[in-house]
């Protein structure tokens, strides 16, 4: 890699990928359409071709982009806060699985069944 070439990890690409879905409508179009090419195996290259920069530009608009988005989700934690909740929800939906149902009567085993399926629903929606 060039001398101070930004290198992205795969895990960070879906990092990327839930901070644009949160923060990317307040990047400038280039600076979101970077950031929306950052895939598995994306190329400097690819992404100054797409928007008709040089390759530097590119990678400035890629650094930038992070930066900002870091901000954004450091003064505002709407990312945190969703990873959270979704945590929180798989938790319960894993604590209600632990339900002795053996004694429940058919009423209550159904609403302890539609609240899993309720549950399960939203987690994967999410």
């Amino acid at each position: 890699a060039c001398a101070g070439e930004i290198k992205i990890r795969a895990e960070d690409i879906y990092e990327i990928s839930m901070l644009l879905d949160f923060y990317g409508q307040l990047l400038t179009d280039n600076q979101y359409m970077c950031m929306d090419m950052i895939k598995p195996g994306f190329e400097f290259v690819g992404i100054a071709d797409e928007i008709e920069i040089s390759r530097q530009g590119g990678h400035d608009f890629i650094k930038r982009g992070r930066a900002i988005l870091a901000e954004y989700e450091k003064k505002l934690g709407l990312m945190a806060r969703f990873c959270e909740i979704k945590k929180n929800l798989k938790n319960i939906q894993e604590d209600l699985q632990l339900i002795d149902r053996s004694d429940l009567n058919s009423g209550n085993l159904y609403m302890l069944e539609q609240i899993d399926k309720n549950l399960v629903n939203v987690i994967t929606k999410i």
